[in-house]
């Protein structure tokens, strides 16, 4: 009942089958890697964010650039001294919060150096087509402030996006983008910004409320990982059924191709229907 596998096409059959399975089987093991590289960063990440702060000047010295500060510096925990500077901050557009549209409030903080770290304070409700004036509602301590946060790089426009104007003060961006924030300021800029979770003296209003540090969640490789196992077991329990079907086909005397791909019907005389006599 089962010679028909042993035929050259339903061979080549088997053997694609057998590599389909093979692949979903080492797709699986990729994502489980990627899975388990980025747990564990996301592990990494989270103690690096919630060590204790080490002064900025350290992890960013006056005078890096802007392409200097890398990759391994994101979520270093900081604490940076000096004045904020309400009259220079901005709004960085179109932050959500608790499903909430707003923005977030970017303002410099002016060192003792006479470079100023440029802190994301927090979020608020911002609409910038009927708010003239949005920050009267999260003003910052006065005076000289310590501020505590996680170091984040620069933001810059991928191939889609808004696109801020080149030119002009601005009050509003689009992301966080240091190079065309330091543009519009009297003084240097450190490369690099803070994400604020303390300040001492604290702020004496609700707004900005702070905004919670976010983390790559290595959950959806966890779901490809699974969703490749599946296909694997699907493919390689699925395709005895179909040999098992065709097989009692033949035994009840159906025309069924020899040729999985769709070859025409089987040439064996013991396969063959008898044409109606007249």
């Amino acid at each position: 009942m089962y010679a028909f596998l042993r035929r050259p096409a339903w061979i080549l059959s088997h053997v694609l089958v057998a590599l389909l399975v093979a692949s979903l089987i080492s797709l699986g093991f990729w994502q489980r890697s990627r899975w388990l590289e980025e747990k564990d960063e996301k592990e990494r990440l989270e103690q690096q964010a919630s060590a204790a702060p080490r002064p900025f000047d350290e992890v960013v010295p006056p005078g890096t650039g802007f392409d200097e500060v890398g990759e391994p510096l994101r979520y270093t925990r900081v604490e940076v001294t000096g004045t904020y500077d309400v009259d220079a901050e901005v709004a960085i557009l179109n932050r959500s919060q608790a499903g909430a549209p707003g923005a977030w409030v970017l303002t410099p903080l002016v060192t003792d150096s006479g470079e100023a770290v440029p802190i994301v304070r927090g979020w608020i409700p911002y609409d910038p087509a009927g708010v003239e004036t949005p920050f009267e509602v999260a003003l910052p301590p006065g005076g000289e402030v310590t501020v505590t946060g996680n170091l984040q790089l620069t933001q810059r426009r991928g191939s889609v996006g808004a696109v801020d104007p080149e030119d002009g003060q601005l009050l509003a961006l689009s992301r966080v983008d240091l190079e065309r924030f330091a543009q519009q300021l009297p003084y240097d800029l450190a490369p690099a910004w803070v994400l604020l979770d303390g300040q001492e003296p604290p702020q004496t209003v609700d707004l900005p409320s702070l905004v919670q540090l976010q983390t790559q969640d290595p959950a959806q490789n966890f779901s490809y990982m699974v969703q490749w196992w599946i296909f694997a077991t699907i493919a390689a329990g699925g395709y005895p059924l179909v040999l098992r079907a065709v097989a009692r086909s033949k035994a009840r005397g159906d025309k069924v191709p020899d040729d999985p791909a769709g070859g025409p019907p089987g040439s064996d005389s013991a396969e063959q229907v008898p044409a109606a006599s007249g």
